[in-house]
């Protein structure tokens, strides 16, 4: 009498469910897996993007004592944006090469005006409202400053600066 071993169980990502109306439902894999690339993106923009703001947020505190908030704002948005190009080049699109570096670096410093904006004008209004708020609720002003340019950053980093690494349309067809 031969035993037999049952079978493995199909993965969850692929085993249907029942619905409401008793139909079978497919179950979706997880965007980051059903689109790979977009998620090693993310994931290097969102390093880069820890690494930039401490950066920069050391910067700000540094100078803002002698300079003030809105000079030690641009100051170290324009530091750290060279920075944060190079190193969104390398580890969240995978340029190594020193091929269009510079162009890429202009590019990026355009961005980097979107987000110098945004934060410029959370300070200013931060002034206004609070004028007497202490440094950290400055860091806090520009770290949300920087949170709302980050999604605008990326999206002009993927489709505009880094569009030469996406296959063209042509080509996949």
């Amino acid at each position: 009498m031969a035993t037999e071993t049952p079978a493995e169980p199909a993965s969850l990502n692929s085993m249907p469910s029942i619905g409401a109306n008793g139909a079978a439902l497919m179950t979706k894999s997880p965007v980051w897996q059903r689109y790979p690339v977009l998620a090693a993106q993310l994931r290097g923009f969102g390093v880069v993007a820890i690494i930039c703001t401490v950066i920069s947020m050391a910067i700000y505190a540094g100078l803002r004592p002698s300079l003030g908030t809105q000079w030690a704002n641009a100051i170290s948005l324009i530091l750290c944006s060279i920075l944060n190009t190079d190193l969104n080049r390398r580890f969240s699109f995978g340029v190594n090469s020193k091929e269009f570096w510079w162009r890429d670096q202009r590019r990026g410093l355009w961005i980097m005006v979107l987000a110098l904006v945004i934060t410029s004008g959370s300070l200013w209004l931060l002034e206004v409202l609070a004028p007497h708020a202490s440094i950290v609720v400055e860091l806090a002003v520009i770290v949300a400053g920087n949170i709302a340019s980050a999604i605008t950053r990326f999206l002009l980093l993927r489709y505009w600066i880094f569009r030469r690494l996406r296959p063209s349309r042509q080509a996949a067809s």
